[in-house]
């Protein structure tokens, strides 16, 4: 075993020029860079004030803002901490003046993109999804991040053109302008950039990984031609895809500078060796990485548990009886979406365990597939609204007109005046209306096997195994109420509370893959590492491929002590292969319940 704290030593002792730290799970990544802040300091007699360390969120500033201070007093103040955006703005701030008030605001942003919508006559229907949909590819515009598939360029073009107009004259930025304005400004104003390159003369990168093409060009800009860079991260951990970040970046920054120093910290002292060794094993497997070697501290340790379940219930009650076993303490169950996270955890509290909850959990009610379970269950309980049939009228496709429904208390039967006497057209018209009446007068849960089995809805899902799953938590939902409209205001009734509940700090962390990131836990369960799950559905390129491997890395590298990798062979009626992450494990015998 080499020595275990050799290369965070020599990367703590990094002083001048450009210098990356490869920083695997449980590697000290953090110790490093605020050892290297205080070497810096005591010993090379740099100035706290010119030292800057950007981090990924404000949580990590202030985490590393603490433990300066704890070896360095009141000294560590001088030293700048802060995320991307919080840094850059701050520039901004002295060259622009500006104040709190010139940052769009939520609410403000939903105003001017609903005022664009209804100017530009896009379809209104469901204004918040629209609006949700619009500031996505705002961002993606700002970040060079190429559309969604089927999106209309030049419509996408008049909206940006049109949102950008009235933040000038508001005079507002937005979160990404915070970036690309500094940017802008460095690149116009040499003296502006030449003042902020003096005052910060040495640079430090946390979760290198994670940043976007444009953040790293802003960060070059400041760093000027000394580039006294110290970047770490671990591109076998870059999992922020969709906001633009790459391990491109990480390798790209290694290739631009010869002279650059690396620093590869091998030694993972999170994980015991078999779950260090199952999680190199997967990661292996991609091909768009920097090759690397990692020990385990803790050589001993229990193999990684791999089982497979004939269905999420007997998943669940498996969990249930591990988690008892070894106590809720220090123990996660990850999982690849928000809506399976709430899904887990009342299931888990209804085995009687514990679990940890703070602040919000995103309801499985606010997916598109619900919203439109929802509008269909509004229409058979008698509630009409334009908004809720257009929403709905052709999923599955019926091939009726927008304008059938002109009116703004439009009702499903407006569809038959409205096509009456023009064939195939009619026909649909009638039997949409005759589903609707069908289902009013059935149980929740038989409305919902007839909406999905009878008119079809199902169907329109085939191959994305999130949506049938999150049809079968619907399903599941619905028959613990007596009638569609008692439903209908229990969904209400948690849509007031918004999903939030009071914290509960003992018990099971129950988190998405992507949430547990930068955490560790005695104990963890990753649950459905089927196909279509994970990876999810929606990643079809290598590169998407290679993305949700990392992601499923990120899970496995959480586990301190014990890791168990739970599949299903069925997900409401529908059959579950493994995910093709398991194949790598060469498992020979999986368990069978």
């Amino acid at each position: 075993m080499n020595e275990p704290y050799a290369a965070q030593c020599a990367a703590i002792k990094h002083r001048d020029g450009p210098a990356i730290v490869i920083a695997g799970p449980g590697s000290g990544k953090t110790f490093v860079l605020v050892k290297r802040l205080e070497n810096l300091i005591n010993n090379c007699q740099i100035e706290p004030s010119s030292i800057l360390t950007i981090t990924y969120t404000n949580a990590a500033a202030d985490e590393m803002r603490r433990r300066a201070y704890t070896l360095l007093g009141s000294r560590a103040y001088a030293a700048g901490f802060g995320t991307f955006h919080s840094v850059f703005y701050g520039i901004l701030k002295h060259s622009f003046s500006l104040n709190a008030s010139n940052i769009l605001k939520p609410r403000d942003k939903y105003v001017i993109l609903s005022d664009i919508a209804v100017r530009m006559k896009l379809d209104t229907a469901d204004m918040r999804t629209l609006a949700d949909e619009l500031a996505g590819m705002i961002s993606r515009k700002k970040n060079g991040l190429s559309s969604e598939t089927g999106a209309d360029e030049a419509e996408n073009e008049a909206v940006f053109s049109l949102y950008q107009e009235r933040l000038k004259e508001l005079r507002l930025i937005d979160f990404d302008d915070m970036i690309l304005k500094c940017r802008s400004l460095f690149e116009k104003d040499p003296a502006v950039l030449k003042r902020w390159q003096e005052r910060y003369r040495y640079i430090q990168i946390d979760e290198f990984q994670d940043i976007n093409p444009i953040q790293y060009e802003t960060a070059m800009l400041l760093a000027g031609n000394d580039v006294n860079v110290l970047a770490a991260g671990d591109d076998d951990q870059a999992i922020y895809g969709f906001r633009g970040a790459t391990p491109d970046i990480m390798q790209g920054f290694i290739k631009d500078h010869e002279s650059l120093s690396l620093y590869e910290l091998q030694m993972n002292f999170r994980c015991s060796k078999p779950i260090a060794e199952a999680a190199d094993k997967v990661i292996a497997e991609n091909t768009l990485r920097i090759e690397k070697h990692h020990e385990a501290f803790n050589e001993t340790g229990n193999d990684v548990d791999i089982r497979c379940f004939a269905d999420r219930e007997r998943e669940i009650s498996a969990m249930a009886s591990e988690i008892e076993a070894s106590g809720a303490a220090d123990c996660a169950v990850l999982t690849r979406t928000n809506e399976f996270a709430a899904y887990f955890e009342e299931e888990l509290e209804r085995c009687g365990i514990p679990v940890k909850k703070s602040g919000k959990r995103k309801s499985i009610y606010e997916s598109d597939t619900a919203k439109d379970v929802i509008a269909y269950m509004k229409l058979a309980s008698g509630d009409y609204s334009r908004e809720d049939i257009l929403r709905v009228v052709n999923k599955p496709m019926r091939y009726i007109s927008r304008e059938a429904f002109a009116n703004d208390r439009a009702k499903p039967e407006d569809a038959c005046a409205y096509y009456r006497g023009r064939g195939a057209s009619f026909d649909n018209a009638v039997r949409f209306v005759n589903d609707i009446k069908m289902m009013g007068g059935m149980h929740p849960k038989s409305a919902m096997r007839y909406l999905m089995k009878v008119v079809g809805y199902e169907r329109i899902h085939t191959g994305d195994s999130i949506a049938l799953n999150r049809l079968g938590l619907l399903s599941t939902e619905s028959g613990k109420y007596s009638s569609i409209k008692q439903w209908l205001k229990a969904i209400e009734d948690t849509k007031d509370a918004g999903a939030s509940f009071e914290d509960v700090s003992d018990g099971v962390s129950v988190l998405t893959l992507h949430a547990s990131k930068g955490l560790e836990f005695k104990e963890v369960f990753i649950a459905d590492v089927n196909e279509g799950v994970i990876p999810y559905h929606k990643a079809v390129l290598k590169e998407e491929i290679e993305e949700e491997r990392r992601l499923f890395y990120v899970g496995m590298t959480r586990a301190i002590k014990k890791l168990h990798l739970f599949y299903i062979e069925d997900s409401f009626g529908k059959h579950m292969p493994p995910s093709r992450f398991l194949s790598s494990l060469e498992v020979k015998e999986q368990s069978h319940h």
